[in-house]
């Protein structure tokens, strides 16, 4: 097997340093026009994120592919109702048979509208961003009014991947140690689920404190790329 160049990879790896994506962040909010406040709700449902046409990018097909997709929704699901309950307000994944929501407490829905898989190979060989994966979501949050009428209160835009890290082949002052390699091995849509749960959390927690509502913890931060102003307000539904 013939060892790749040195000036080939420390290339390859200069060029994806600078085209890859280091973390998830909000690319866009809308919340309600001022004076309307948000106010901490009593609970907060939230239903399995779907999926947008074509906005799967993975290497599988068929029965693989349909759990994989049940897995990733259920995932950042259960993963966004432990980012709320801890620094907003008890959630819940709403089910069959769940309870039916009580007025004043929110529904989240969401929907990926672009997984790319990437390569775990080339995050972990070359790094630098060479096989990142991609994931951008759209969610909408509703108030349960009377008779269950749902009112438009927030809509977050998120994008991002993978850690631009180095890789196993890049070596000096560009090398990656062991911990390096197997962060870089193993980032991937789980990873990025993670981020994606944190920065819709993070937004909401940051209007809420905006707006004066009590909250459990200090509020967060979402992370907006080169710190693009915070959410527009919008009078028309998404």
């Amino acid at each position: 097997m013939h060892s790749i160049p040195s000036h080939i990879v420390l290339g390859l790896a200069l060029t994806v340093l600078f085209t890859g994506c280091a973390s998830v962040s909000v690319t866009g909010s809308q919340f309600p026009p001022a004076p309307s406040k948000l106010m901490t709700p009593p609970q907060i449902f939230i239903t399995p994120f779907t999926f947008a046409p074509s906005s799967l990018r993975v290497d599988r097909e068929g029965e693989s592919l349909r759990t994989f997709e049940n897995g990733v929704s259920k995932q950042m699901a259960d993963r966004l109702a432990q980012r709320l309950t801890k620094y907003i307000a008890p959630a819940s994944v709403l089910t069959v048979g769940s309870q039916n929501p009580v007025t004043d407490s929110w529904i989240v829905e969401g929907e990926f509208t672009r997984i790319n898989q990437g390569s775990r190979a080339l995050r972990s060989i070359v790094g630098f961003g060479a096989g990142s994966t991609k994931m951008e979501s759209t969610t909408k949050v509703f108030r349960v009014g009377p008779s269950n009428k749902r009112e438009f209160i927030a809509l977050i835009k998120t994008s991002g991947g993978s850690n631009a890290e180095p890789g196993a082949l890049v070596g000096g002052v560009f090398g990656a140690g062991p911990r390096g390699i197997l962060r870089a091995a193993t980032s991937g849509v789980s990873a990025d689920s993670r981020r994606t749960a944190r920065e819709i959390t993070a937004t909401l927690s940051e209007r809420l404190a905006a707006d004066g509502a009590a909250l459990p913890e200090p509020s967060l931060r979402p992370k907006r790329p080169r710190e693009a102003p915070p959410a527009q307000a919008s009078t028309a539904l998404p």
